[in-house]
C-alpha cells in the first residue's frame, strides 16, 4: 500500500477545485531477475511551475494561486495540471513500452516524453524521474516523478538522439546501486 504521506490535497484555481488523487502514491511489480515492488510518488512540479517561469511579477500573483508544499513555493499551473489528469499514470504504467532515455547522467535522471495529443497533433509532453532503492524496505524502490510538462521547444538535440534506457536496467541498477550510462 502506498505511503499516506505521498498524497496530495484538493485545491481550488480560479474557483475550480482541482482533485490531485491522480497523483497519490501507487506500486507495481516488477521482475528484473527478481520481483521487486516500485512505489511511485510525485512532486507538485507535475502541476505547478517556478514563479521564474511565470509572465507576471511574484507581487501580481494573487495569493490562491501560489501552492506550497513544506518545502517550497510554486505557482498552480492549469495546463500541467490538465495534462498530468490525462497523461500521467497511463505513461508511468506504461514505462516498459516507451521511449526512456538519460536526462542528466551525474543524477540517474530519466525522461519519457510522450509526441502525439489525441488529435495527432505533436505536444512533446516530458516526464522527468529517478529512481532509487527503499533504504527502510527490502525489494522496494522508489520512482520519483520530480516534474512533468510540455518542452516548449521541443526536444533538444541531445534529448533526440539519446540512447534508450530499458526500464528495467534502470530499475536493476537502482537496486544495485550502479549509474546508467548514456
Amino acid at each position: 500500500m502506498a505511503d499516506a504521506s505521498h498524497q496530495f490535497k484538493p485545491v481550488k484555481f480560479e474557483g475550480a477545485k482541482w482533485d490531485l488523487s491522480h497523483l497519490n502514491a501507487f506500486t507495481f511489480k516488477r521482475d528484473v531477475g527478481f520481483e521487486v515492488n516500485v512505489l511511485v510518488i510525485f512532486s507538485s512540479h507535475c502541476f505547478t511551475h517556478s514563479f521564474r517561469w511565470d509572465t507576471r511579477q511574484r507581487s501580481e500573483i494573487p495569493a490562491e494561486e501560489i501552492y506550497h508544499d513544506g518545502r517550497e513555493e510554486r505557482v498552480l499551473d492549469k495546463v500541467r495540471y490538465e495534462l498530468s489528469c490525462r497523461l500521467l499514470k497511463p505513461i508511468l504504467l506504461t514505462l516498459d513500452q516507451r521511449r526512456i532515455v538519460v536526462a542528466n547522467e551525474s543524477s540517474r535522471n530519466f525522461m519519457t516524453v510522450e509526441v502525439k495529443n489525441e488529435d495527432d497533433s505533436e505536444l512533446n509532453y516530458a516526464v522527468f524521474f529517478d529512481v532509487e532503492k527503499d533504504q527502510n524496505r527490502r525489494k522496494r524502490l522508489i520512482l520519483r516523478v520530480q516534474s512533468a510538462y510540455c518542452l516548449a521547444n521541443g526536444l533538444t538535440k541531445r534529448q533526440k538522439e539519446a540512447k534508450k534506457v530499458n526500464l528495467n536496467v534502470i530499475l536493476k541498477a537502482a537496486y544495485e546501486g550502479r549509474g546508467i550510462r548514456p
